[in-house]
């Protein structure tokens, strides 16, 4: 009897009665299903045009809601816009394929302490773009709308969900003028807001222990934050929190008010 003859037809059945593989959507293919998704959102109210960079591969975005018995419009295309426009910056493939898979969200990777740190996805101008009066207030929860898919839209928070910022693992739900909403994962050994640049904000702040137990530091006063407690932080008072246990510390966080 022939062994080699007898694997082979073995692996020649197996092969025939194998699924076939299902091929990953191209970047195009992804970006285009958020900017389908976009064009059904109350969010978008006219023409829109944007661009894309994941890694060195760059996108233009054309995006037109419906109604009045229009159409809703969406484009994808290889290549940079031909007029100025603000682009998103991907870092790469992998994290396009998270924001795809809902793995984490655009806020969460964009989160940053200081205007100087690097993160996956970020907002870049082209030069010459003008942005209109509003733009500042307009961007941040247009980024949300637009790489966040679905009615309702809903964002899962978990903390593999997570980048450090702050000095905690940190993920983001909701940013509007106003409103700033979050939630963190304070791990053994970490502090956050160590940098003392980042221990008072202008406005107030509410913190929500679901889980676990830290030391807060409130205006250098040390003090034990314990699970099931909010704690209220006014605008310009310092604040630090340490987890000095060994468990994780899991919570909520809003900041509201004029300047958030």
């Amino acid at each position: 009897m022939n062994l080699k003859l007898i694997t082979g037809a073995a692996a020649l059945l197996a092969a025939a009665g194998a699924p076939a593989a299902v091929a990953a959507p191209s970047n195009e293919e992804i970006l285009k299903g958020f900017a389908e998704d976009f064009t059904q959102d109350p969010y978008l109210t006219g023409a829109l045009r944007l661009g894309v960079e994941v890694g060195d591969q760059f996108y233009t975005i054309d995006v037109a809601p419906g109604g009045e018995g229009r159409e809703a419009r969406t484009n994808v295309s290889a290549g940079k816009p031909s007029e100025p426009v603000f682009y998103f910056t991907v870092e790469n493939r992998a994290r396009l394929e998270k924001l795809h898979a809902g793995k984490m969200n655009a806020l969460t990777m964009m989160a940053a302490a200081f205007s100087s740190d690097v993160t996956p996805l970020d907002i870049e101008v082209m030069e010459g773009f003008e942005p209109p009066e509003n733009f500042g207030e307009w961007i941040i929860p247009f980024i949300f709308h637009f790489w966040t898919k679905g009615t309702p839209e809903i964002v899962s928070f978990a903390d593999q969900e997570t980048r450090v910022t702050h000095g905690a693992n940190v993920g983001v739900f909701y940013y509007q003028s106003g409103l700033r909403s979050a939630w963190f994962d304070i791990r053994p050994g970490q502090h956050v807001n160590e940098d003392e640049r980042s221990r008072e904000n202008p406005f107030p702040s509410m913190f929500f222990l679901l889980k676990g137990e830290v030391t807060a530091i409130i205006d250098n006063e040390r003090m034990t934050f314990t699970e099931g407690n909010m704690m209220f932080i006014p605008a310009g008072v310092t604040h630090q929190f340490v987890n000095e246990g060994d468990a994780a510390a899991f919570g909520l966080l809003f900041m509201f008010g004029e300047g958030a």
